[in-house]
């Protein structure tokens, strides 16, 4: 049922497209159907099949994208990480993993701006228009 409301999720892709992804516990490579929709990255088996994900990465615990080349030893490869985990790529081109860099990178970007964000408003409890009511009082005191 999970995976039903997944795949509903799915309505504005910003990237999508076959990617090798190496698997955690036996560090094989394997094909997969990426989709980059906002701060999530979702891995499929079949194309434009978004029924059973066979990896759901919150981008929002990354903190970067990089080359990774030297780490896989495989060309045009690229890594999703935080201190605790990574996750590898490996793109057909190098314009294809720039893409897939460029996009992931603004993603984690923006969903760390978004929860700095959230914080703030929660801090000031929800509610940060106080200052404008304060000074439609004072011009109305003017007048």
């Amino acid at each position: 049922m999970a995976q039903q409301n997944v795949a509903s999720a799915i309505k504005n892709p910003v990237k999508e497209g076959w990617l090798q992804k190496q698997s955690r516990h036996l560090r094989k490579w394997r094909p997969r159907w990426v989709v980059l929709e906002g701060s999530t990255l979702h891995t499929f088996k079949k194309e434009k099949d978004y029924a059973n994900p066979t990896e759901i990465i919150d981008l929002k615990v990354f903190s970067s994208v990089k080359s990774s080349e030297d780490h896989t030893h495989k060309a045009f490869s690229f890594d999703v990480y935080s201190p605790e985990s990574r996750f590898s790529f490996v793109a057909k081109s190098e314009n294809e993993k720039e893409d897939w860099i460029r996009h992931i990178g603004k993603a984690i970007v923006l969903s760390n701006n978004k929860s700095v964000y959230q914080k703030e408003i929660e801090w000031n409890g929800g509610d940060d228009d106080d200052d404008d009511e304060d000074e439609d009082e004072d011009e109305d005191e003017g007048n």
